[in-house]
């Protein structure tokens, strides 16, 4: 049986190879993945092949070895049997005590029959406790006594700004998510000068390179036809003015670079003195101001006479 099995699987590696011989010869398409995938069958042929090798090979030796222990034993010799890895390995673990012997540990008292024998506990499980011990003592100065290392409590914080640091530098590389309903200036100078870039080869045609105006508008005045807000500019730049031969560059630009060109024309064009600047158009944009809290201030009582609008605000 053994036999047909490796003349199997010499037949089969002896197939494969001309097979692969036969693609690589003729050139076909994906000869390289077809290559590799024969060396790898070859591999796992010849690892089956030296298993079953291996195998035959150890039922062999253990034939052998019965027949002369079956020899001796008629010879009269004594047979020590051989003791096995496994069992000397379970012994030096458990420490247990053989059955046969079970009358050396056996204990005196005697409840309702039942017997106690005088076992130890097993190796492992003692020093499995030493080493908690040793451990909660590493513990206790290591968390408790040094801090260390940080507590529950506070590994659970710093996972937080962790988390919160990693979610900020995401939004701030997630810019395929700007739109005209959530763009803001960037102030960052590396957006502001590929904004720079993109309106030079872009935009400079129509409105100068130094934003002047030329057939489109001026872009360094407060005019603006369709509004001067960030968002204002990120729409007309997204979606274009097809009546004034604006032209949509959604499909040419990413959001990000409609965001940084918006932001160019707002810090770097917005009040500077082109060369020869276009007339006003459209109507004038003044950014609104952020409002400014009122703080009330606490102060004594003014002392005077009594009014009459001191005594209806009382």
């Amino acid at each position: 049986m053994l036999k047909k099995i490796i003349f199997t699987v010499i037949s089969a590696i002896l197939t494969n190879s001309a097979i692969a011989q036969t693609e690589v010869a003729g050139g076909q398409s994906g000869n390289v993945e077809t290559l590799l995938y024969v060396v790898i069958g070859l591999v796992l042929l010849i690892s089956i092949l030296v298993l079953l090798v291996a195998i035959y090979t150890l039922f062999v030796l253990r034939t052998i070895l019965m027949q002369e222990q079956v020899k001796a034993k008629a010879e009269g010799a004594e047979i020590i049997p051989e003791v096995s890895i496994w069992t000397k390995i379970s012994k030096s673990l458990t420490r247990a005590t053989p059955v046969d012997q079970e009358a050396d540990i056996l204990m005196d008292h005697n409840y309702d029959d039942i017997r106690e024998l005088d076992n130890h506990l097993p190796p492992w499980w003692k020093w499995l406790f030493y080493l908690s011990i040793v451990w909660s003592m590493i513990y206790l100065v290591a968390y408790h006594v040094f801090d260390w290392l940080p507590l529950s409590d506070q590994e659970f914080n710093n996972e937080i700004v962790r988390a919160e640091a990693a979610l900020e530098a995401r939004r701030a590389t997630m810019t395929e998510l700007i739109d005209e309903t959530n763009v803001e200036i960037t102030q960052d100078e590396t957006g502001l000068e590929n904004g720079k870039t993109i309106f030079q080869r872009q935009c400079a045609v129509c409105h100068q390179a130094d934003g002047g105006g030329n057939v489109g508008p001026n872009m360094t005045d407060q005019y603006w036809i369709h509004g001067g807000d960030i968002k204002d500019l990120y729409t007309t730049i997204r979606y274009g003015v097809p009546e004034k031969g604006m032209i949509s560059w959604e499909s040419q630009l990413s959001p990000g670079d409609m965001r940084d060109v918006a932001s160019f024309i707002l810090v770097k064009l917005q009040g500077t003195t082109p060369a020869n600047p276009k007339e006003p158009q459209g109507e004038l944009y003044v950014p609104e101001e952020p409002a400014e809290e009122e703080t009330a201030t606490e102060g004594p009582a003014t002392e005077g006479p009594a009014t009459e609008e001191n005594v209806s605000a009382e």
